[in-house]
């Protein structure tokens, strides 16, 4: 562990998660941290089934936020936080047990936005697998993913925390902090294990909403072009074999590509479609531009 101990603060939104909930809590309350150090605040975004009575068995914080937006949630969650730093994760997610430490050495070296792998999985059905072999971060290639970010809170509040606009609002910070000159930095020691859904059309569905926020994304990034997703729903059909990484055998390298570009081209095809719906929610989102950082 780094000499210097921050205190951290755990941000959770949660929403209808009995059935992974106190695997999260369990996690996080056995990290290789100081407890004194740590808090850990789950906020509710509206439950209607058990998940409330569960954390409340637990010695963490729960708030409430009744605004059903998990963006928003976070925001509260960060508000009401005492920590220096801001860990936030979800509540279908396990932390490593050495979680809080390797963010803890990030920060210590200098690094104000520390992003972890999103998407990670201790499952083994063949659909997770799939899901996390399409996004495997780099550190020249990672982005903002809610589930696994920590920053400095000072860094948090400068930039008016998540914007809470419409999806994609994790991508979008960490763009902003990235043109903004904060040094942001991928850390693959900082792990957490997502459970997925098995269903093949709950994650179409969520591949369809992240069509959605590229819309988003594009605006603050001024690269808004609705025909380039066009070109890319066509190319993906021609490049149906290319290796997907991590595929470890025959079968997950066949079902990885064929669910690779199935979503892939889902997300095309939902830019396509709601492209003047986001256009028209996300009007505001043109102020969500570089900022100044504050002198030191």
């Amino acid at each position: 562990m780094s000499e210097t101990i921050n205190f951290i603060s755990v941000v959770v939104p949660c929403l209808n998660s009995e059935n992974t909930v106190e695997k999260c809590i369990h996690s996080l309350l056995e990290q290789n941290y100081p407890s004194n150090f740590c808090e850990i605040i789950f906020v509710d975004n509206g439950s209607k089934d058990k998940t409330i009575d569960i954390i409340k068995k637990y010695p963490v914080q729960l708030l409430i936020e009744n605004e059903k937006n998990p963006y928003v949630a976070r925001n509260k969650g960060a508000v009401n936080s005492r920590g220096q730093i801001l860990a936030f994760t979800d509540s279908n997610c396990e932390a490593d047990k050495n979680w809080l430490s390797a963010i803890n050495d990030y920060i210590n070296r200098g690094v104000e936005v520390s992003q972890g792998p999103g998407f990670l999985t201790k499952q083994k059905e063949i659909i997770p697998r799939a899901e996390c072999n399409q996004w495997v971060m780099k550190d020249d290639d990672f982005w903002g993913d809610g589930k696994n970010i920590a920053l400095l809170k000072s860094v948090f509040m400068e930039v008016g925390g998540f914007p809470t606009h419409y999806t994609g609002g994790d991508s979008l910070i960490v763009y902003k902090l990235k043109t903004s000159g904060y040094n942001v930095r991928y850390n693959e020691n900082q792990k957490v294990y997502r459970e997925f859904s098995t269903k093949f059309s709950v994650l179409l569905k969520k591949n369809w909403k992240y069509g959605k926020g590229d819309i988003a994304i594009d605006l603050f990034n001024n690269r808004l072009d609705k025909k380039k997703k066009y070109v890319l729903c066509m190319k993906s059909f021609l490049r149906f074999f290319i290796k997907i990484p991590e595929a470890k055998n025959p079968e997950e390298f066949f079902i990885s590509n064929f669910y690779y570009h199935t979503m892939k081209i889902t997300r095309s095809i939902s830019y396509i479609v709601n492209y003047k719906l986001v256009l028209n929610k996300c009007k505001d989102i043109e102020g969500f531009t570089q900022v100044d950082r504050p002198n030191p």
